[in-house]
């Protein structure tokens, strides 16, 4: 039902059916992860994430999506002007980068949560970090040419915009492929004769 609902958009929805699920079995870790994955798609925070979140890196302190997941349900509800959950973010999201080093998204939201600081060059290593580990994150890539931009690096930052251009070019194009893939299927499974 949850993933029914956050296919239709319906982001709190399917929070609330998520979080339900994970209350069936607290130490099934695919919900707490779905879960995850719609606090990072949605521009609010969700309901009950933070709580269903806790309990997830309560059970398993090992994981580093646990300590990103809810640094990025807090950085949702709180933003950059609480420092204390900022500082908590930081916390989670360094947690998260001594765990696994190569969870680009990780490096991207301590660029984003120092960038909200006004601490460029600090940002600007954590958008090379991830960049570096994923260097097909585009947005790495974007958040990069605005921190060449804000330190008054204009080549640096264009170059950062060509890679992100480029990145989103090549995603949209294999999205237009797969879309035509699956249209192909079912122009040519519609056109079969059912065999009895």
């Amino acid at each position: 039902m949850g993933a029914a609902l956050y296919a239709s958009g319906l982001y709190i929805q399917a929070a609330k059916q998520v979080c339900a699920a994970s209350d069936l079995n607290p130490h099934d870790v695919t919900p707490y992860l779905f879960l995850g994955k719609m606090v990072q798609a949605s521009p609010q925070p969700l309901p009950c994430s933070e709580e269903r979140l806790t309990r997830f890196l309560g059970d398993h302190p090992e994981n580093a999506l646990a300590h990103y997941y809810l640094a990025l349900a807090l950085w949702k509800r709180a933003g950059p002007s609480d420092k204390t959950a900022v500082q908590h973010d930081e916390e989670l999201l360094r947690a998260s980068l001594d765990i696994d080093p190569k969870l680009a998204e990780a490096s991207l939201q301590l660029g984003i949560i120092h960038t909200g600081l006004g601490e460029t060059e600090a940002a600007l290593r954590d958008y090379e970090n991830a960049k570096n580990a994923d260097p097909d994150l585009a947005e790495a890539y974007f958040r990069l040419g605005q921190a060449y931009k804000a330190l008054n690096e204009p080549e640096k930052a264009h170059e950062e915009f060509q890679e992100y251009q480029r990145i989103q070019k090549t995603k949209a194009a294999a999205l237009e492929r797969e879309r035509r893939e699956s249209q192909q299927f079912v122009i040519v499974f519609k056109d079969q004769k059912p065999t009895r």
